[in-house]
Order: structure tokens, then C-alpha cells, then sequence
């Protein structure tokens, strides 16, 4: 498991460091995949704000139609590496169907 795998959505009032954090490694992820959003930081007036926990936005900012279309295809790549993967899960569950389909025998 990666280290950014294990992070949950803060159910608190996040502090500065939260904050600070969260858009460090959404920064990160994007640049994973070359996606650069320049004017990206804590949204300063919803962190100091009053609204119940969990409060404080991130600004994702402006980007240019490039940078939208590469980030809107990160996430469609992201979700069928996700599929793929679930279905790989199945597969392994049931090794005695895996093995019928591919040797025809074994069994259940």
C-alpha cells in the first residue's frame, strides 16, 4: 500500500498542517501524471471559517483546456485500472472456475 493510500477523508476541523498536506499530495498526484494546476492552495477564507467540521476548501484554481482534458483522462484511466482490478479480484476468489477456464479441469 502506498503511503497516500491510507489517508481518509478528515473527519475533524483540519488544521493548517492538514491543509497543508492535503494539497501537497494532491499536487503530487497530478504531477504523476504530468497535470500541473498552477494556482492551487488552501482556500484561506473557508479554512478560518465557522462551518462544522470537515471545513476548509482547496482552490483547484484555473486551469487551460489542455490541462482539463489531460486531468478529465487520468481520472478515466484511474477508474478502468480500478475495474480491471476488481474483476482480477473475482477471478482470484474462485480458483477452481480460473482453473476450468483455462486447463479444463479442476472444479469446484
Amino acid at each position: 500500500m502506498s503511503p497516500h493510500q491510507d489517508h481518509h477523508p478528515v473527519s475533524h476541523r483540519p488544521d493548517a498542517d492538514d491543509m497543508t498536506r492535503c494539497v501537497q499530495e494532491l499536487r503530487r498526484a497530478l504531477a504523476a501524471h504530468g497535470i500541473v494546476l498552477p494556482s492551487l492552495r488552501v482556500d484561506l477564507p473557508s479554512f478560518v471559517s465557522r462551518y462544522p467540521a470537515p471545513s476548509g476548501l482547496v482552490a483547484l484554481g484555473n486551469c487551460n483546456t489542455d490541462t482539463a482534458l489531460r486531468l478529465a483522462e487520468a481520472l478515466r484511466v484511474a477508474e478502468a485500472r480500478a475495474e480491471v482490478m476488481e474483476g482480477a479480484r473475482l477471478v482470484l476468489e474462485e480458483p477452481g472456475e480460473l482453473i476450468d477456464e483455462v486447463s479444463g479441469e479442476g472444479g469446484a
